[in-house]
């Protein structure tokens, strides 16, 4: 992966390797979170969308686009500055959450395959579509170009990955199992954000302009602090609920 970025101008971790680690812890938090939020949702009719909100925020927002944006810090283009777009990474941090909710609300309150691929499908093109955007709000002095092989191949493996993790949110019951589906969902995210970043091809031209927008670190650090500000409040929820497996669902 560094060397496939070394030839296109760009260091992933040149930055610093700690955000290897940084991104996927936030993309189990947010997936840990997301299971407890979904099963409070099974047995819940009155509260239900907001149990399912609050899993697409902890899944798309903080496990998917956080992470993400998180992960970008870490990259150094060679020879420019880096800037990031606030409207395009806006859009993709609310593409990730719709694209989850919808996905979650066609999942339906148990396991039934066709309704679990459709929904995979679409939680995982809006996982790809907002990974997509996430690196496109990248700007250089000169010019980004993305391999559109290895951007499909992206968006297939987001489709693969959510399809899977809808799957588990609707099957898996023991707590370990959980935890094992959490860490894998982290594996497969950092797995599509690096098949992303591998797509991109960064020419630089120091005859340009200098590129304008956020440093990302600034729209970033924020976001991080309120998106860990913000699991505290489904934590919360999930900790303070009664426990209504014994309401029935149809």
């Amino acid at each position: 992966m560094v060397d496939t970025l070394a030839a296109t101008g760009a260091d992933a971790f040149g930055r610093g390797g700690g955000v290897a680690w940084l991104a996927p812890a936030l993309s189990m938090l947010g997936a840990l979170v997301a299971f407890a939020c979904v099963r409070h949702a099974r047995y819940s009719i009155k509260f239900r969308l907001l149990w399912l909100t609050m899993a697409a925020v902890s899944l798309g927002g903080v496990g998917l686009w956080l992470a993400n944006s998180v992960a970008l810090l870490g990259v150094r283009v060679h020879d420019s500055p880096v800037r990031y777009s606030g409207a395009i990474g806006t859009s993709a941090l609310a593409i990730a959450v719709v694209g989850v909710l919808a996905g979650l609300l066609i999942g339906g309150r148990a396991p039934h395959l066709p309704r679990v691929i459709v929904g995979g499908l679409t939680m995982g093109l809006s996982i790809g579509l907002s990974t997509y955007l996430t690196l496109d709000a990248l700007t250089v002095q000169g010019d980004v170009e993305e391999s559109l092989g290895l951007t499909g191949l992206a968006m297939l493996a987001a489709m693969a990955l959510c399809t899977a993790m809808l799957w588990a949110f609707q099957s898996v019951r023991l707590i370990g199992l959980r935890v094992l589906a959490s860490a894998l969902f982290a594996l497969g995210v950092a797995g599509v954000y690096h098949l992303g970043v591998s797509a991109l091809e960064f020419s630089i031209d120091p005859g340009t302009r200098a590129p304008v927008g956020l440093q990302l670190f600034d729209l970033v650090f924020p976001m991080f602090v309120i998106g860990a500000l913000g699991l505290t409040v489904p934590i919360t929820a999930v900790l303070v609920a009664p426990d209504r497996r014994d309401v029935t669902t149809s």
